[in-house]
């Protein structure tokens, strides 16, 4: 009972007042021995960025104790091959925790740009306070408990949706009673906010009740609780494409005026408060920012409207996280556009030498994601080997290799006799996503000074050299 009062005490706050401390995650995970795994938590759940809090450095026979630096209760994750392994922790706990079995990428897991892994929980076999090491609980922690409810949820949803596939009648009501009658006794604030916003999903999958049913019965909390991912996944989902179609009612004609014409934040919320599933402007804001981070890359909305409305919310947002949110979106919406610098990397060249965009500084930059044996890339090659050595006085040829290993990226240069730099990717998932590279080959075009010229970039085999002509020609460099 004193662990679930201590517990029941953190979770009241939900995240708010929490005094800095830290969590030690420990254990033993053979099929991981001599790996570094990286520990990392979700900085923007809009954009869905995170940022790496600590290593687990796991011992040759695979033991492994951890203290992290945890101001507040909270998701952490690790990425371990295929599976994305998931936790919350608490400051001044110890958490024994059982890692997921070691599965690699496939070579198409690694080369497929859509790739999604598999979230699973880590389970903790046992979780003690740091200051109390006799007081453990045994397979009955909170993570134990969400691991074996979302099981249950996973399970009716799948019914459901097969239900109405068939077009069979199904009772959500009937559903949710029979898993929360386990729950009963279970007092703690965040696991029952947590099943209830579980349950609000079921209810969207049922498409029994409407929006407005949904935010009062489900969603409604007293502020957001963005950093708990069933809320904001449910959030996500009653508010998908919310602007798009909301624009196309009677109360909410006004939106795409105020969006292309006026960039008017605070109006756009008044109008969005018109639906009675957006109660007040904090909800209202954070729809905006989701649906303009959604709606950038579609056609119903000018681009450059969108993004003056985030500015004006950086500026003056409803609540301070908000402001954080919007300027992950921005920078994510407009990392790629043209006149821009792009995201910067190190990778290993053929010769193993660390190799950076800055490298190239004074040249022009032809930058391509390319694999080995993709047959479009295979295409590509014979005509970047032209370029190369047609204009590598005043451009550089620079192909970004997405393959399992560094000898396969060698290997391959040498035995076709191509000499233009190639960097090997490193399984690093960040740099496709930073080039949203959705295809390969995928290319951009950089000036001598770094910056963006097209984005993307002609192929070489449909006009690459053309296109890099008129510019050089605009700019006075030829």
């Amino acid at each position: 009972m004193r662990f679930v009062a201590a517990l029941a005490y953190l979770f009241l706050s939900v995240l708010s007042e929490a005094a800095p401390g830290q969590s030690v995650l420990q254990g033993n995970a053979e099929q991981f021995a001599g790996e570094q795994l990286l520990i990392r938590r979700i900085t923007n759940p809009v954009t869905g960025n995170s940022d790496i809090i600590d290593t687990i450095s796991v011992d040759g026979n695979g033991s492994f104790k951890q203290r992290i630096d945890t101001a507040t209760p909270g998701w952490i994750f690790i990425n371990t091959g295929v599976y994305k392994a998931t936790m919350f922790i608490v400051p001044g706990y110890v958490y024994d925790i059982i890692l997921p079995p070691k599965t690699e990428k496939s070579e198409a897991d690694i080369r497929n740009p859509y790739f999604k892994p598999v979230v699973t929980h880590i389970f903790v076999i046992q979780e003690y306070p740091l200051d109390d090491p006799g007081s453990r609980t045994m397979h009955g922690d909170l993570n134990s408990r969400i691991f074996r409810f979302d099981s249950l949820i996973f399970a009716v949803n799948y019914k459901m949706m097969e239900a109405m596939r068939v077009h069979s009648p199904n009772d959500p009501d009937s559903m949710i009673r029979t898993i929360e009658i386990n729950y009963v006794d279970d007092t703690v604030q965040y696991f029952r906010e947590y099943r209830n916003f579980r349950y609000g999903l079921v209810r969207i999958n049922s498409r029994d009740v409407g929006l407005q049913y949904i935010y009062e019965n489900h969603l409604k909390t007293d502020v957001p609780r963005t950093e708990n991912p069933a809320w904001y996944e449910l959030f996500n989902e009653m508010y998908k494409d919310f602007l798009f179609y909301f624009a196309r009612t009677e109360d909410g004609k006004q939106i795409s005026y105020l969006i292309n014409r006026k960039q008017d934040p605070v109006a756009l919320k008044e109008t969005l408060m018109l639906h009675p599933a957006v109660p007040d402007r904090r909800l209202a804001e954070l729809i905006l920012i989701k649906e303009i981070f959604y709606a950038y890359f579609q056609d119903y909305f000018y681009r450059e409207a969108l993004i003056i409305l985030l500015d004006k919310i950086i500026i003056d947002p409803e609540a301070e996280e908000h402001a954080v949110y919007a300027s992950g979106v921005k920078e994510h919406l407009t990392r790629l556009k043209t006149g821009n610098t792009p995201p910067g990397f190190e990778l290993t060249d053929q010769e193993n030498r660390n190799v950076t965009l800055h490298d190239f500084r004074g040249k022009y930059v032809y930058l391509n994601f390319c694999t080995p044996d993709n047959y479009s890339c295979l295409k590509e090659y014979p005509f970047l080997k032209a370029i190369h050595d047609i204009h590598k006085e005043y451009l550089a040829v620079v192909t970004v290799m997405i393959t399992e290993e560094h000898e396969n990226m060698v290997r391959f240069m040498e035995k076709n006799r191509y000499d233009w730099p190639a960097l090997f990717y490193g399984n690093d998932e960040k740099i496709l996503i930073d080039y949203n590279v959705r295809a390969y080959p995928t290319c951009y075009l950089l000036g001598p000074e770094g910056i963006l010229l097209r984005s993307p970039a002609a192929l070489a085999t449909e006009g690459f050299e053309q296109q890099l002509f008129g510019i050089m020609r605009a700019r006075g460099d030829l």
